[in-house]
């Protein structure tokens, strides 16, 4: 089976290729190839390597990853609806960091993911169970997922890819210059979203820093 790890810590790929080095050597009907990448841009080729005669049987996804905004992805939720796209049979299994219920709901609903792990729910075994089950097409989520999915979202906040990108871009320290390098708006658009964004997260400073806090408790970055 082709396998493709795509997260940013070098620590949770060995982790992942140690875990299915240990099931295909417990068993002599699994044969994993795994490639994996660290950034959006690195996934996007690897993935745009697989085919029909190539198949890519089995995505492990994180969902915070650095962008790619010349390609428009900007998260592994972009890169998920992009598999989801060119290869609809393809096995997702989401892990990611994030608890809160709006974004996580955001990930089922955009291409539904068979696997869905938090990593504090993430141990050896938990990895084993979870693709395992994933590989045999059946739905398996953490019990952090689940009790977040059963919680009602706290809000209605809806962003778009450019407001995606200003937020981690501001979390990341950037600057107008570098923003406008990044997003591909005027100073004038980009000021405007800021302000938009500030009314959405009920910010009633001028702080990029508040701003951004209060899109990393919603879950949005």
């Amino acid at each position: 089976m082709n396998v493709l790890i795509i997260d940013d810590h070098p620590i949770i790929i060995e982790a992942i290729i140690n875990t299915l080095q240990y099931m295909q050597d417990q068993s002599d009907k699994l044969c994993f190839k795994t490639e994996s990448a660290r950034d959006c841009e690195t996934a996007h080729q690897k993935i745009q390597s697989y085919s029909a005669a190539k198949p890519l049987d089995l995505v492990i996804l994180d969902l915070s990853l650095p962008p790619a905004p010349q390609l428009n992805l900007y998260s592994g939720d972009d890169l998920g609806v992009c598999i989801r796209g060119q290869f609809p049979n393809t096995k997702i299994l989401v892990i990611t960091s994030y608890t809160n219920s709006h974004r996580i709901r955001q990930t089922i609903n955009a291409y539904n993911p068979l696997g869905f792990l938090n990593k504090q729910d993430v141990g050896f075994s938990n990895y084993i169970s979870a693709i395992n089950k994933v590989l045999f097409g059946e739905t398996h989520y953490s019990k952090t997922i689940i009790n977040a999915i059963k919680q009602k979202s706290l809000n209605n906040i809806q962003l778009d890819a450019y407001d995606v990108i200003i937020l981690k871009e501001l979390a990341n320290g950037s600057n107008m210059r570098d923003l406008l390098k990044l997003v591909h708006l005027s100073k004038s658009a980009i000021d405007k979203r800021k302000r938009l964004l500030k009314r959405k997260f009920n910010i009633e400073s001028n702080s990029d820093r508040d701003l951004v806090l209060a899109a990393r408790t919603n879950g949005f970055i």
